[in-house]
Protein backbone atom coordinates (compact mmCIF):
# COMPACT_ATOMS: atom_id res chain seq x y z
CA UNK A 1 0.00 0.00 0.00
CA UNK A 2 1.21 3.48 -0.84
CA UNK A 3 2.53 5.54 2.09
CA UNK A 4 1.37 9.13 2.44
CA UNK A 5 4.10 11.74 2.61
CA UNK A 6 5.00 15.42 2.15
CA UNK A 7 7.70 17.03 0.03
CA UNK A 8 9.90 19.73 1.56
CA UNK A 9 11.57 22.13 -0.90
CA UNK A 10 13.57 25.20 0.15
CA UNK A 11 15.84 27.73 -1.55
CA UNK A 12 17.47 30.58 0.37
CA UNK A 13 17.29 33.37 -2.22
CA UNK A 14 14.72 34.66 -4.64
CA UNK A 15 17.05 34.13 -7.61
CA UNK A 16 17.30 30.36 -7.03
CA UNK A 17 14.99 27.80 -8.59
CA UNK A 18 13.52 24.81 -6.78
CA UNK A 19 12.52 22.93 -9.95
CA UNK A 20 15.35 20.40 -9.64
CA UNK A 21 14.38 19.58 -6.05
CA UNK A 22 10.76 19.03 -7.06
CA UNK A 23 11.82 16.66 -9.84
CA UNK A 24 14.14 14.64 -7.60
CA UNK A 25 11.56 14.28 -4.84
CA UNK A 26 8.81 13.26 -7.28
CA UNK A 27 11.05 10.55 -8.74
CA UNK A 28 12.12 9.33 -5.30
CA UNK A 29 8.51 9.19 -4.11
CA UNK A 30 7.53 7.11 -7.15
CA UNK A 31 10.37 4.66 -6.53
CA UNK A 32 9.45 4.26 -2.86
CA UNK A 33 5.69 4.04 -3.53
CA UNK A 34 5.05 7.21 -1.54
CA UNK A 35 2.07 9.42 -2.38
CA UNK A 36 2.93 13.07 -1.77
CA UNK A 37 -0.21 14.71 -0.43
CA UNK A 38 1.35 18.04 0.53
CA UNK A 39 4.21 20.22 -0.71
CA UNK A 40 6.18 22.73 1.34
CA UNK A 41 7.79 25.19 -1.10
CA UNK A 42 9.86 27.79 0.81
CA UNK A 43 11.23 30.30 -1.68
CA UNK A 44 13.76 32.75 -0.26
CA UNK A 45 13.89 31.16 3.22
CA UNK A 46 17.25 31.10 5.01
CA UNK A 47 17.74 27.87 6.98
CA UNK A 48 20.70 29.32 8.88
CA UNK A 49 18.35 31.90 10.43
CA UNK A 50 15.55 29.46 11.19
CA UNK A 51 13.05 31.01 8.76
CA UNK A 52 11.84 27.51 7.87
CA UNK A 53 10.97 26.49 11.45
CA UNK A 54 7.22 27.40 11.25
CA UNK A 55 6.90 25.08 8.25
CA UNK A 56 8.66 22.29 10.16
CA UNK A 57 6.32 22.83 13.11
CA UNK A 58 3.44 22.47 10.66
CA UNK A 59 4.94 19.17 9.49
CA UNK A 60 5.01 17.88 13.08
CA UNK A 61 1.40 18.98 13.64
CA UNK A 62 0.32 17.23 10.42
CA UNK A 63 2.06 14.01 11.45
CA UNK A 64 0.49 14.12 14.91
CA UNK A 65 -2.95 14.04 13.31
CA UNK A 66 -1.81 11.32 10.87
CA UNK A 67 -2.14 13.43 7.72
CA UNK A 68 1.02 11.71 6.46
CA UNK A 69 3.96 9.87 7.96
CA UNK A 70 6.97 10.65 5.74
CA UNK A 71 8.80 13.91 4.96
CA UNK A 72 11.00 13.86 1.84
CA UNK A 73 13.93 16.24 1.24
CA UNK A 74 16.75 16.20 -1.28
CA UNK A 75 19.37 16.72 1.44
CA UNK A 76 19.30 17.53 5.15
CA UNK A 77 20.54 21.10 4.61
CA UNK A 78 17.13 21.89 3.07
CA UNK A 79 15.60 21.26 6.51
CA UNK A 80 17.99 23.11 8.80
CA UNK A 81 21.39 24.80 8.88
CA UNK A 82 21.28 26.62 12.21
CA UNK A 83 24.31 26.80 14.49
CA UNK A 84 22.15 25.56 17.36
CA UNK A 85 22.45 21.79 16.93
CA UNK A 86 20.05 21.24 19.83
CA UNK A 87 17.38 23.16 17.90
CA UNK A 88 18.01 20.98 14.84
CA UNK A 89 17.82 17.81 16.92
CA UNK A 90 14.64 19.01 18.63
CA UNK A 91 12.87 19.23 15.26
CA UNK A 92 13.94 15.70 14.31
CA UNK A 93 12.87 14.34 17.70
CA UNK A 94 9.53 16.10 17.27
CA UNK A 95 9.00 14.40 13.92
CA UNK A 96 9.91 10.99 15.33
CA UNK A 97 7.74 11.56 18.42
CA UNK A 98 4.83 12.34 16.10
CA UNK A 99 5.32 8.94 14.49
CA UNK A 100 6.91 10.35 11.35
CA UNK A 101 10.11 9.75 9.43
CA UNK A 102 12.49 11.91 7.37
CA UNK A 103 13.86 10.62 4.09
CA UNK A 104 16.90 12.48 2.72
CA UNK A 105 17.62 11.45 -0.86
CA UNK A 106 21.32 12.35 -0.58
CA UNK A 107 21.75 10.86 2.93
CA UNK A 108 19.86 7.54 3.24
CA UNK A 109 20.82 7.11 6.93
CA UNK A 110 19.80 10.63 7.98
CA UNK A 111 17.20 10.70 10.76
CA UNK A 112 17.30 6.96 11.40
CA UNK A 113 17.12 5.76 15.01
CA UNK A 114 19.82 3.09 14.80
CA UNK A 115 23.39 3.83 15.91
CA UNK A 116 24.73 4.41 12.38
CA UNK A 117 21.79 6.65 11.57
CA UNK A 118 22.37 8.78 14.65
CA UNK A 119 26.04 9.23 13.75
CA UNK A 120 25.13 10.25 10.19
CA UNK A 121 22.48 12.64 11.49
CA UNK A 122 24.86 14.31 13.95
CA UNK A 123 27.58 14.69 11.32
CA UNK A 124 25.10 16.08 8.76
CA UNK A 125 23.68 18.59 11.25
CA UNK A 126 27.16 19.75 12.19
CA UNK A 127 28.20 20.01 8.53
CA UNK A 128 25.09 22.03 7.66
CA UNK A 129 25.79 24.48 10.47
CA UNK A 130 29.47 24.72 9.50
CA UNK A 131 28.50 25.41 5.89
CA UNK A 132 26.31 28.34 6.92
CA UNK A 133 28.99 29.65 9.26
CA UNK A 134 31.63 29.43 6.54
CA UNK A 135 29.40 31.23 4.02
CA UNK A 136 28.74 34.03 6.49
CA UNK A 137 32.43 34.35 7.38
CA UNK A 138 33.55 34.37 3.74
CA UNK A 139 30.92 36.96 2.85
CA UNK A 140 31.99 39.10 5.79
CA UNK A 141 35.65 39.01 4.74
CA UNK A 142 34.64 40.26 1.31
CA UNK A 143 32.44 42.93 2.86
CA UNK A 144 35.38 44.18 4.98
CA UNK A 145 37.28 44.79 1.74
CA UNK A 146 34.25 46.64 0.34
CA UNK A 147 34.14 48.83 3.46
CA UNK A 148 37.88 49.51 3.30
CA UNK A 149 37.49 50.68 -0.33
CA UNK A 150 34.38 52.76 0.47
CA UNK A 151 32.70 50.83 -2.33
CA UNK A 152 28.98 50.30 -2.78
CA UNK A 153 27.13 47.20 -1.63
CA UNK A 154 23.45 46.36 -1.78
CA UNK A 155 20.47 46.77 -4.13
CA UNK A 156 20.07 49.89 -6.24
CA UNK A 157 16.91 51.42 -7.75
CA UNK A 158 15.87 51.77 -11.35
CA UNK A 159 18.46 53.27 -13.76
CA UNK A 160 21.30 52.74 -11.29
CA UNK A 161 24.06 50.15 -11.67
CA UNK A 162 27.23 48.91 -9.99
CA UNK A 163 30.36 49.11 -12.13
CA UNK A 164 34.02 48.43 -11.53
CA UNK A 165 36.22 45.75 -10.04
CA UNK A 166 35.12 43.36 -7.34
CA UNK A 167 35.23 44.84 -3.80
CA UNK A 168 35.56 48.31 -5.36
CA UNK A 169 32.33 48.71 -7.32
CA UNK A 170 31.00 52.21 -7.85
CA UNK A 171 27.33 53.13 -8.05
CA UNK A 172 26.33 55.36 -10.94
CA UNK A 173 23.18 56.46 -12.71
CA UNK A 174 23.11 55.09 -16.26
CA UNK A 175 20.19 57.23 -17.50
CA UNK A 176 20.12 60.62 -15.73
CA UNK A 177 17.63 62.11 -18.18
CA UNK A 178 15.01 59.46 -17.47
CA UNK A 179 15.52 59.85 -13.73
CA UNK A 180 15.00 63.63 -13.95
CA UNK A 181 11.91 63.13 -16.11
CA UNK A 182 10.39 60.73 -13.57
CA UNK A 183 11.00 63.18 -10.73
CA UNK A 184 9.41 66.00 -12.71
CA UNK A 185 6.36 63.88 -13.52
CA UNK A 186 5.92 62.70 -9.90
CA UNK A 187 6.30 66.27 -8.62
CA UNK A 188 3.62 67.31 -11.14
CA UNK A 189 1.34 64.64 -9.61
CA UNK A 190 1.20 62.38 -12.64
CA UNK A 191 -0.11 58.88 -11.91
CA UNK A 192 2.55 56.35 -10.94
CA UNK A 193 0.82 53.81 -13.16
CA UNK A 194 1.05 56.21 -16.10
CA UNK A 195 4.77 56.76 -15.44
CA UNK A 196 5.25 53.02 -15.10
CA UNK A 197 3.60 52.36 -18.46
CA UNK A 198 5.80 54.99 -20.10
CA UNK A 199 9.00 53.31 -18.88
CA UNK A 200 7.65 49.72 -18.77
CA UNK A 201 8.21 49.37 -15.01
CA UNK A 202 6.01 48.92 -11.96
CA UNK A 203 4.81 51.70 -9.68
CA UNK A 204 6.85 50.13 -6.84
CA UNK A 205 10.04 50.59 -8.89
CA UNK A 206 9.11 54.22 -9.52
CA UNK A 207 8.56 54.85 -5.79
CA UNK A 208 11.86 53.19 -4.89
CA UNK A 209 13.70 55.41 -7.36
CA UNK A 210 12.02 58.61 -6.13
CA UNK A 211 12.83 57.80 -2.49
CA UNK A 212 16.50 57.00 -3.21
CA UNK A 213 18.43 59.77 -1.34
CA UNK A 214 21.60 59.47 -3.45
CA UNK A 215 19.73 60.96 -6.41
CA UNK A 216 20.17 64.38 -4.80
CA UNK A 217 22.82 63.86 -2.09
CA UNK A 218 25.35 61.90 -4.14
CA UNK A 219 25.87 59.60 -1.12
CA UNK A 220 24.69 56.00 -0.85
CA UNK A 221 24.29 54.88 2.75
CA UNK A 222 25.47 51.23 2.91
CA UNK A 223 25.17 48.82 5.80
CA UNK A 224 25.91 45.18 6.57
CA UNK A 225 25.10 43.16 9.70
CA UNK A 226 27.36 40.33 10.87
CA UNK A 227 26.96 38.44 14.15
CA UNK A 228 24.51 41.06 15.40
CA UNK A 229 26.88 43.99 14.67
CA UNK A 230 25.89 46.44 11.91
CA UNK A 231 28.62 48.09 9.88
CA UNK A 232 27.67 51.37 8.21
CA UNK A 233 29.62 53.37 5.66
CA UNK A 234 29.01 56.05 3.06
CA UNK A 235 29.70 55.57 -0.63
CA UNK A 236 30.17 58.68 -2.73
CA UNK A 237 28.65 58.99 -6.19
CA UNK A 238 27.42 61.72 -8.55
CA UNK A 239 24.04 63.36 -7.80
CA UNK A 240 21.44 63.36 -10.57
CA UNK A 241 18.87 66.01 -9.60
CA UNK A 242 18.59 69.10 -7.45
CA UNK A 243 17.44 68.74 -3.87
CA UNK A 244 14.26 70.89 -4.27
CA UNK A 245 12.97 68.59 -7.00
CA UNK A 246 13.72 65.52 -4.87
CA UNK A 247 11.86 67.09 -1.95
CA UNK A 248 8.78 68.03 -4.01
CA UNK A 249 8.48 64.55 -5.53
CA UNK A 250 8.79 62.83 -2.15
CA UNK A 251 6.20 65.14 -0.63
CA UNK A 252 3.77 64.00 -3.34
CA UNK A 253 4.47 60.37 -2.46
CA UNK A 254 3.92 61.14 1.23
CA UNK A 255 0.55 62.72 0.45
CA UNK A 256 -0.51 59.58 -1.44
CA UNK A 257 0.00 57.47 1.70
CA UNK A 258 -2.98 59.01 3.53
CA UNK A 259 -5.93 56.82 4.59
CA UNK A 260 -8.30 58.75 2.32
CA UNK A 261 -6.61 57.28 -0.77
CA UNK A 262 -8.16 53.82 -0.51
CA UNK A 263 -8.48 51.50 -3.46
CA UNK A 264 -11.86 51.77 -5.18
CA UNK A 265 -11.60 48.98 -7.70
CA UNK A 266 -9.51 47.99 -10.67
CA UNK A 267 -6.09 46.54 -9.96
CA UNK A 268 -5.78 45.23 -7.26
CA UNK A 269 -9.33 44.26 -6.27
CA UNK A 270 -10.81 46.52 -3.62
CA UNK A 271 -14.43 45.36 -3.36
CA UNK A 272 -16.44 42.18 -3.75
CA UNK A 273 -18.06 43.55 -6.91
CA UNK A 274 -14.76 43.28 -8.76
CA UNK A 275 -13.82 39.64 -8.19
CA UNK A 276 -13.94 39.28 -11.98
CA UNK A 277 -10.90 41.56 -12.40
CA UNK A 278 -7.82 39.79 -13.72
CA UNK A 279 -9.62 36.50 -14.46
CA UNK A 280 -10.74 36.70 -18.09
CA UNK A 281 -8.40 37.15 -21.03
CA UNK A 282 -8.84 39.93 -23.58
CA UNK A 283 -10.45 38.32 -26.67
CA UNK A 284 -8.14 40.38 -28.92
CA UNK A 285 -4.62 40.33 -27.41
CA UNK A 286 -4.89 37.69 -24.67
CA UNK A 287 -3.98 40.14 -21.89
CA UNK A 288 -5.93 40.31 -18.66
CA UNK A 289 -9.16 42.26 -18.39
CA UNK A 290 -10.13 44.38 -15.39
CA UNK A 291 -13.31 45.95 -14.12
CA UNK A 292 -13.02 49.71 -14.49
CA UNK A 293 -15.31 51.62 -12.14
CA UNK A 294 -15.37 54.78 -10.07
CA UNK A 295 -15.83 58.38 -11.21
CA UNK A 296 -14.54 59.77 -14.48
CA UNK A 297 -11.94 62.56 -14.65
CA UNK A 298 -14.79 65.09 -14.59
CA UNK A 299 -16.29 63.50 -11.49
CA UNK A 300 -19.29 61.87 -13.15
CA UNK A 301 -20.15 58.27 -12.22
CA UNK A 302 -18.74 55.69 -14.63
CA UNK A 303 -20.68 52.64 -15.78
CA UNK A 304 -18.47 49.69 -14.71
CA UNK A 305 -16.90 48.11 -17.79
CA UNK A 306 -14.61 45.18 -18.40
CA UNK A 307 -11.58 46.53 -20.26
CA UNK A 308 -8.26 45.23 -21.54
CA UNK A 309 -5.39 45.83 -19.11
CA UNK A 310 -2.55 44.68 -21.35
CA UNK A 311 0.04 41.99 -20.65
CA UNK A 312 2.47 41.75 -17.73
CA UNK A 313 4.27 44.97 -16.82
CA UNK A 314 3.37 46.85 -20.00
CA UNK A 315 -0.28 47.21 -18.94
CA UNK A 316 -1.22 48.88 -22.21
CA UNK A 317 -4.67 48.25 -23.62
CA UNK A 318 -4.54 46.67 -27.07
CA UNK A 319 -7.11 49.15 -28.42
CA UNK A 320 -8.91 46.43 -30.38
CA UNK A 321 -11.19 45.17 -27.63
CA UNK A 322 -13.07 48.31 -26.60
CA UNK A 323 -14.58 46.70 -23.53
CA UNK A 324 -18.05 45.64 -22.48
CA UNK A 325 -20.37 46.30 -19.57
CA UNK A 326 -19.19 44.28 -16.60
CA UNK A 327 -22.51 44.03 -14.73
CA UNK A 328 -24.12 41.48 -17.11
CA UNK A 329 -20.98 39.31 -17.03
CA UNK A 330 -20.74 39.50 -13.22
CA UNK A 331 -24.44 38.69 -12.81
CA UNK A 332 -24.16 35.85 -15.31
CA UNK A 333 -21.22 34.18 -13.57
CA UNK A 334 -22.73 34.74 -10.13
CA UNK A 335 -26.09 33.29 -11.15
CA UNK A 336 -24.51 30.32 -12.90
CA UNK A 337 -22.24 29.31 -9.99
CA UNK A 338 -24.53 30.20 -7.08
CA UNK A 339 -27.19 27.79 -8.41
CA UNK A 340 -24.74 25.03 -9.31
CA UNK A 341 -25.64 21.81 -7.48
CA UNK A 342 -22.46 19.97 -8.49
CA UNK A 343 -21.10 18.28 -5.33
CA UNK A 344 -17.72 19.25 -3.94
CA UNK A 345 -15.43 16.24 -3.66
CA UNK A 346 -12.48 15.46 -1.40
CA UNK A 347 -9.85 12.75 -1.82
CA UNK A 348 -10.41 10.58 1.23
CA UNK A 349 -10.58 7.02 2.53
CA UNK A 350 -13.83 5.27 1.58
CA UNK A 351 -13.15 1.70 2.79
CA UNK A 352 -10.63 -0.47 4.64
CA UNK A 353 -9.01 -0.62 8.07
CA UNK A 354 -5.28 -0.56 7.33
CA UNK A 355 -5.23 3.00 8.63
CA UNK A 356 -5.92 1.57 12.10
CA UNK A 357 -2.79 -0.56 11.85
CA UNK A 358 -0.90 2.49 10.59
CA UNK A 359 -2.11 4.36 13.68
CA UNK A 360 -0.73 1.65 15.95
CA UNK A 361 2.56 1.51 14.04
CA UNK A 362 2.92 5.29 14.27
CA UNK A 363 2.26 5.05 18.01
CA UNK A 364 5.05 2.46 18.29
CA UNK A 365 7.40 4.77 16.41
CA UNK A 366 6.37 7.64 18.68
CA UNK A 367 7.13 5.56 21.76
CA UNK A 368 10.46 4.53 20.25
CA UNK A 369 11.39 8.18 19.84
CA UNK A 370 10.37 9.00 23.41
CA UNK A 371 12.46 6.18 24.85
CA UNK A 372 15.66 7.96 23.81
CA UNK A 373 14.71 11.17 25.64
CA UNK A 374 13.05 9.76 28.78
CA UNK A 375 15.11 9.41 31.98
CA UNK A 376 12.32 8.55 34.46
CA UNK A 377 12.35 4.79 35.20
CA UNK A 378 8.60 4.55 35.85
CA UNK A 379 7.86 6.35 32.58
CA UNK A 380 10.27 4.04 30.74
CA UNK A 381 8.51 0.96 32.15
CA UNK A 382 5.13 2.35 31.10
CA UNK A 383 6.36 3.14 27.58
CA UNK A 384 7.90 -0.32 27.18
CA UNK A 385 4.69 -2.02 28.36
CA UNK A 386 2.61 0.04 25.96
CA UNK A 387 4.95 -0.77 23.10
CA UNK A 388 4.68 -4.51 23.83
CA UNK A 389 0.87 -4.41 23.83
CA UNK A 390 0.81 -2.43 20.59
CA UNK A 391 3.18 -4.87 18.89
CA UNK A 392 1.02 -7.76 20.00
CA UNK A 393 -2.08 -6.03 18.59
CA UNK A 394 -0.28 -5.39 15.30
CA UNK A 395 0.79 -9.04 14.99
CA UNK A 396 -2.83 -10.22 15.40
CA UNK A 397 -4.35 -7.53 13.20
CA UNK A 398 -6.59 -8.73 10.32
CA UNK A 399 -5.80 -6.34 7.49
CA UNK A 400 -8.36 -4.94 5.05
CA UNK A 401 -6.52 -2.59 2.63
CA UNK A 402 -7.67 1.02 2.62
CA UNK A 403 -9.33 2.35 -0.52
CA UNK A 404 -9.03 6.05 -1.37
CA UNK A 405 -11.26 7.86 -3.83
CA UNK A 406 -13.01 11.16 -4.43
CA UNK A 407 -16.06 11.32 -2.16
CA UNK A 408 -18.71 13.98 -1.66
CA UNK A 409 -18.22 16.41 1.23
CA UNK A 410 -21.90 17.38 1.50
CA UNK A 411 -21.24 20.83 0.02
CA UNK A 412 -22.13 21.97 -3.49
CA UNK A 413 -20.39 24.42 -5.80
CA UNK A 414 -23.27 26.84 -5.27
CA UNK A 415 -22.96 26.71 -1.49
CA UNK A 416 -19.20 27.24 -1.66
CA UNK A 417 -19.64 30.16 -4.05
CA UNK A 418 -22.22 31.92 -1.88
CA UNK A 419 -20.04 31.58 1.24
CA UNK A 420 -16.83 32.71 -0.49
CA UNK A 421 -15.31 36.18 -0.24
CA UNK A 422 -13.78 38.02 -3.21
CA UNK A 423 -10.43 36.27 -2.97
CA UNK A 424 -12.01 32.82 -2.66
CA UNK A 425 -14.30 33.50 -5.62
CA UNK A 426 -11.29 34.42 -7.70
CA UNK A 427 -9.68 31.13 -6.67
CA UNK A 428 -12.75 29.18 -7.84
CA UNK A 429 -12.80 31.00 -11.18
CA UNK A 430 -9.07 30.47 -11.68
CA UNK A 431 -9.49 26.75 -11.01
CA UNK A 432 -12.27 26.53 -13.60
CA UNK A 433 -10.25 28.60 -16.06
CA UNK A 434 -7.07 26.53 -15.63
CA UNK A 435 -8.84 23.16 -15.73
CA UNK A 436 -11.54 23.85 -18.26
CA UNK A 437 -10.97 27.15 -19.95
CA UNK A 438 -12.98 30.27 -19.16
CA UNK A 439 -13.28 32.97 -21.81
CA UNK A 440 -15.24 35.96 -23.00
CA UNK A 441 -17.28 35.17 -26.09
CA UNK A 442 -19.61 37.15 -28.32
CA UNK A 443 -22.78 35.90 -29.96
CA UNK A 444 -25.22 38.09 -31.83
CA UNK A 445 -23.64 41.27 -30.56
CA UNK A 446 -23.88 40.23 -26.91
CA UNK A 447 -20.92 39.36 -24.71
CA UNK A 448 -21.08 36.24 -22.56
CA UNK A 449 -18.99 33.50 -20.98
CA UNK A 450 -17.93 30.13 -22.40
CA UNK A 451 -16.74 27.40 -20.04
CA UNK A 452 -14.92 24.42 -21.47
CA UNK A 453 -13.26 26.09 -24.47
CA UNK A 454 -9.92 24.65 -23.44
CA UNK A 455 -10.95 21.11 -24.39
CA UNK A 456 -10.95 19.40 -27.75
CA UNK A 457 -13.85 17.04 -26.99
CA UNK A 458 -16.68 16.67 -24.55
CA UNK A 459 -15.08 13.51 -23.13
CA UNK A 460 -12.16 15.55 -21.80
CA UNK A 461 -14.54 17.67 -19.72
CA UNK A 462 -15.01 14.89 -17.17
CA UNK A 463 -11.66 15.74 -15.55
CA UNK A 464 -11.30 17.11 -12.06
CA UNK A 465 -11.40 20.86 -11.40
CA UNK A 466 -8.87 21.23 -8.57
CA UNK A 467 -9.86 23.91 -6.04
CA UNK A 468 -6.85 23.35 -3.79
CA UNK A 469 -6.77 22.19 -0.16
CA UNK A 470 -7.76 18.69 -1.31
CA UNK A 471 -11.12 19.85 -2.70
CA UNK A 472 -12.36 19.52 -6.26
CA UNK A 473 -15.42 18.89 -8.40
CA UNK A 474 -16.32 17.21 -11.67
CA UNK A 475 -18.44 18.46 -14.50
CA UNK A 476 -20.06 16.67 -17.41
CA UNK A 477 -19.77 18.29 -20.85
CA UNK A 478 -18.92 21.86 -21.81
CA UNK A 479 -21.05 24.82 -20.81
CA UNK A 480 -21.79 28.12 -22.49
CA UNK A 481 -23.61 31.12 -21.07
CA UNK A 482 -24.81 34.24 -22.88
Amino acid sequence: MSVLGAGFVRVSSGSQDETSQLKILAEEAAQRDITIVKWFRLHGYSASRGAQEPALREVIADMERDAYSVLLVTESSRLDRRDDLDAQAEILLGIRSAGGDVISVAEPQFGKTDFAGRIVTLVAQHANAEKSRMVRQTTYRGTLMVIANKACRGPLPLFWELRGERYAKQASCVDPESVRDIYVRVAARESLLSIGRRYNVTSAQVKKLVRFPANHTGVVECRYTHEGVTEEWAHQTVPVIESPLWWRANNVLAENMTTSRVNRGGRPIGSVDNWLSGILACPSCGGKTYVQSGPTASGNPRVPRLRCGGQKQERKACGIFTGCASAPIVNLVDSMLSHDATPILAFQRVAGNSHERDDMQSEVAKIQGRLSVTDDDDMLDELIATRKSLKAAIDGFILVPDVYDYAETGQTVGQMWKAADAKAKQGILRAIRDSWGLALSKDGGRWGITIGTGFTSADDANDIVDLGNGLCFRRQGTLSAR
